[in-house]
């Protein structure tokens, strides 16, 4: 064009933008700019919003810099994506002020708002800021908002929460769109109400789809109902669904989660036939479910396949070698993690002082511990404590487990004292295991485990009577030692049985 003016330039970042070339619309807005053009709030609401999908801060700030000098940065839609934009780089306090300096706003305002809370862990904020948005009278306006406060409800796993929003979507008028359904249908698999899930799937007017399916399957896995997950899944292929990344990943975590190494093995085949092998996400959950099954050579081959390895991968062969309790390959791969420029987060430490605690390594595991928060400041919480608890107590170092327990910044949950009565039954140390068993109790009153550790204690130690009353307890307050049950695979069929059988 030999005179480009503003419609024309406002007409090529809009479309960039809306055919997803928002690297490219950003470009064309510094061009305009460069070419002396004053941009009109229409292409600078277009420019933040390919700013806030690429999730680029530097940019937005610029856009929103321009916003303030020309005085748009209170028109409703650019303030709207402006926000959105801070949210979506995870900028919550500039979004939240952006959102407060607006004088009047509508739902997309709020919509940015409760994604932006429910996107970044504030949950509780994107139920709360919902609600004001109800006061607002403008519930209704946008289907998109409700899939956003139905995530942040499933994120809380608060079923009665879950249950009064899909009545908001039903008088909305909501309850027939597809992705209001999927929300909803994964909302409640979240909240472990698999029936309710179930129910929403099966009754979509539109048939099944890969979202719904796969999030009632993860609803299953979440349930320990394995089975049932398989039989969605056998259902989605024969509606000729077509499964993606998410749906394997979940398959292959129900698989680990039982050791079902045959089951597993189809769905890597199936993996490798869809070409989703080269995704980190359903790569490291492959390399779990061959760790717990035993197979830790496959497992560190699928690892080392991994091209882009994500935190995530790391995270899951530290705890394979966890598992099986190398020690040394885990710290191994814990400092290759570190060289690689990967920032491990709290899961990465509780595998790794696990993989400690089970091969015996006391210093390493102390070390580690400490340089969490010195570090890499991240604060230790009660699963990182509980470690340290079941390190010393594997070690027989029992006075500097319960030494360690007096002087934590807080207290200790039940699998700590569980730690150190089953290290205090292994070395007949009475006097630390009475303590440990009636903090346990407070905790845990309905735990038979309790009482079995005392008496297998004052068993190890000839006090007959001791045992005899603890079993007396026991049938006075009718406490049942729940049986062991195991299972073996014959015929193509999972035969479960008991001690008894």
């Amino acid at each position: 064009m030999p005179r480009r003016n503003i419609v024309s330039w406002t007409t090529l970042v809009s479309g960039l933008a809306q055919n997803s070339m928002h690297a490219d619309a950003l470009a064309a807005f510094a061009a305009m700019r460069r070419a002396g053009v004053a941009p009109t709030q229409f292409v600078l609401s277009s420019a933040t919003s390919a700013a806030a999908t690429l999730a680029a801060p530097l940019p937005g700030a610029q856009l929103h810099c321009v916003g303030v000098r020309l005085g748009f940065d209170t028109e409703l839609f650019v303030a709207s994506n402006l926000a959105d934009m801070y949210s979506k780089c995870g900028l919550l306090s500039e979004a939240c002020r952006m959102f407060d300096q607006m004088p009047q706003k509508d739902a997309v305002a709020w919509t940015a708002m409760i994604d932006g809370y429910a996107t970044n862990g504030s949950l509780e904020v994107a139920v709360l800021a919902f609600r004001d948005m109800k006061r607002e009278g403008l519930v209704g306006a946008d289907q998109h908002v409700f899939c956003s406060v139905l995530s942040a409800s499933g994120g809380l796993k608060d079923g009665w929460l879950g249950k009064s929003i899909h009545c908001c979507v039903m008088k909305a008028g909501f309850d027939m769109e597809v992705a209001v359904r999927n929300a909803l249908t994964d909302m409640y698999a979240k909240a472990m109400d698999v029936e309710n899930a179930s129910r929403m799937l099966k009754i979509d007017p539109g048939g099944w789809n890969v979202v719904s399916g796969t999030s009632l399957i993860d609803g299953y896995i979440e349930t320990d109902c394995v089975e049932e997950a398989f039989g969605i899944y056998v259902e989605l292929r024969r509606q000729g669904v077509e499964t993606n990344e998410f749906t394997f990943s979940s398959m292959i975590k129900g698989c680990a989660m039982q050791a079902l190494l045959e089951q597993g093995a189809q769905l890597h085949a199936q993996v490798i036939k869809t070409n989703f092998i080269r995704d980190s996400f359903v790569g490291s959950t492959l390399v779990d479910m061959y760790g717990k099954c035993g197979l830790i050579s496959l497992s560190m081959q699928l690892f080392n396949e991994i091209e882009y390895r994500t935190g995530i991968a790391w995270n899951a062969v530290i705890n394979v070698f966890a598992q099986h309790g190398n020690g040394r390959e885990a710290i191994q791969a814990f400092d290759s993690m570190i060289c690689s420029g990967i920032r491990p987060n709290h899961i990465t430490f509780v595998s790794l002082l696990t993989a400690c605690s089970h091969a015996g390594l006391v210093d390493e595991g102390l070390k580690y511990f400490y340089s969490m928060k010195d570090a890499h400041g991240i604060e230790p919480k009660e699963e990182h404590y509980s470690c340290i608890i079941n390190m010393y107590g594997r070690a027989g170092r029992l006075d500097e487990a319960y030494k360690f327990i007096s002087e934590m910044p807080i207290k200790p949950n039940a699998y700590g004292w569980c730690s150190l009565l089953g290290a205090c039954r292994m070395r007949g140390n009475k006097e630390l295991g009475e303590v440990a068993a009636q903090n346990l109790m407070k905790l845990e009153p309905g735990n038979t485990g309790i009482h079995v550790s005392l008496s297998g204690i004052y068993a190890s130690l000839g006090q007959w009577e001791d045992v005899k009353a603890i079993w007396k307890l026991m049938r006075d307050s009718r406490i049942k030692k729940l049986p062991g049950f195991s299972w073996v695979d014959s015929n193509k069929k999972t035969h479960v049985f008991g001690s008894e059988d």
